[in-house]
């Protein structure tokens, strides 16, 4: 996807595109979420790698069973480094690189998400998808890659082997 393309989705009932932010405008802000999530995030990633003892690859990793005290862990760390004005900052900068029914949507964001915080945050999610998902993936697979590789391979200690 080019910045002259948008990506697009529907939400409810409204179709919604949105175009790509400037680089160097997506990459501080890229920084700003990371820095929000990363705490919480990297400890349900060490808990990923520990349970596999560094023998599975991406696909095996995410299809691991996991307690629910695992996401209550992760909710409650993800929740508490929320930071409203990162959020603010990702909000101004999504709506003015959207179009919703074929319309700036910020021109009317207060009225569109009126009494719909559901959708405003879907929104906000698949916008990040949108922006940053190709980043997060590629970053994601290197820090699961650098920790696997990190984490000691257990070998069989049956005399058979």
């Amino acid at each position: 996807m080019s910045q002259h393309t948008p990506e697009e989705t529907t939400i409810g009932e409204h179709k919604y595109e949105m175009f790509m932010l400037a680089p160097m405008q997506s990459h501080e802000l890229f920084i700003d979420v990371a820095k929000m999530v990363g705490p919480a995030i990297g400890p349900a990633i060490d808990a990923l790698l520990k349970k596999s003892s560094g023998e599975l690859g991406l696909a095996e990793l995410m299809e691991q069973e996991l307690s629910g005290d695992f996401f209550t862990k992760a909710l409650t760390s993800l929740f508490s480094g929320l930071d409203k004005k990162v959020l603010r900052d990702v909000i101004q900068a999504f709506k003015g690189m959207t179009h919703v029914d074929g319309m700036p949507l910020e021109k009317t964001f207060d009225a569109h998400f009126h009494g719909k915080l559901n959708e405003l945050y879907e929104w906000l999610l698949w916008g990040m998808r949108v922006q940053w998902g190709k980043s997060l993936s590629a970053l994601g697979k290197g820090l699961l890659a650098r920790g696997a590789a990190a984490m000691p391979v257990l070998k069989s200690q049956s005399p058979s082997t």
